[in-house]
């Protein structure tokens, strides 16, 4: 019989391609989702898509009931990321879920008083098998998302970095490597920093997508002041966007630089670079020089 996973963020880059990848490996997969058409129409009726709402019980049984496995991406930026998933995984164990994979931020781990390392410390205590992964911005922030979008419609990004480093990770590694911990004992009890093999600034990263396009990229840096003015100004939650500023300030202290061997340790070989990553999704920034993805 086939096992039963429960895979959370399901639309997103993580998790969208961990369900492929669970699915390729004889995986009963769940994929769980605020969203079930975007989910039905990604997957077609290659997985069981439903409804999770974290905020809301009442999708709580759908979604866990049967579940051996889950993988739960925790909201990085959510001030109440562990009053919020708290229950969701207490009612998971209850219904027998025996091991948990969760998804948090490279880090966390040195601040205890975080809400997410909270949410993590949770997990340890929960009894059942778990692992933590603590991935850093994956590489995909660069061709989707706001950062994306502004790289087609201006040919530049900014940010409230300087010349700070970031070891950015390819998040097709990251699924990887939860697919490995879903699928074997080997790393139960153990956490994992993701890293890509290189820490760029983000000059390096403009440079790197202009070098694949041919046009140019221009990076920015900005002042946290801002970029708080430009998050608030497009919706964003002031208490969430103190917390995304918060991070990048982190960055620039030097929190993001490191590189690990984590993913290779799990995978068995290096991780993938931005430049191979860059080459690989060229059609995301054509727009850049006038053309259609």
């Amino acid at each position: 019989m086939s096992k039963r996973i429960l895979v959370t963020g399901a639309t997103g880059t993580v998790g969208s391609e961990l369900a492929r990848l669970l699915v390729t490996a004889g995986c009963d997969i769940r994929a769980a989702t605020r969203s079930p058409e975007k989910a039905e129409r990604l997957f077609r009726s290659e997985v069981d898509v439903v409804e999770l709402d974290y905020r809301r019980a009442s999708t709580f049984d759908a979604a866990v009931d049967g579940a051996e496995g889950i993988f739960l991406q925790a909201p990085p930026f959510d001030p109440d990321a562990r009053e919020t998933l708290v229950p969701l995984l207490d009612w998971a164990v209850q219904a027998g879920v025996g091991n948990v994979v969760m998804m948090t931020a490279m880090g966390v781990e040195v601040r205890d008083d975080l809400p997410i390392r909270r949410l993590e410390k949770h997990v340890e205590s929960l009894g059942v098998a778990f692992t933590l992964l603590r991935p850093n911005f994956h590489m995909q922030h660069f061709a989707g998302g706001f950062l994306g979008e502004r790289i087609r419609r201006t040919g530049a990004f900014s940010m409230p970095v300087g010349d700070a480093r970031v070891s950015i990770v390819d998040g097709r590694d990251v699924a990887e490597v939860a697919a490995a911990c879903l699928l074997s004992d080997e790393h139960d009890g153990k956490e994992f920093t993701l890293t890509g093999p290189e820490a760029l600034t983000h000059q390096e990263i403009a440079e790197t997508i202009s070098g694949v396009i041919d046009a140019p990229v221009a990076y920015e840096s900005v002042s946290d002041e801002e970029m708080l003015a430009r998050l608030t100004s497009t919706g964003w939650r002031p208490e969430i966007a103190g917390v995304v500023i918060a991070l990048y300030q982190s960055v620039r202290g030097g929190v993001r630089a490191p590189v690990t061997g984590d993913v290779a340790q799990v995978l068995g070989r290096a991780p993938a670079a931005f430049s191979d990553f860059a080459a690989r999704n060229t059609d995301s920034w054509l727009s850049v020089v006038g053309q259609n993805p």
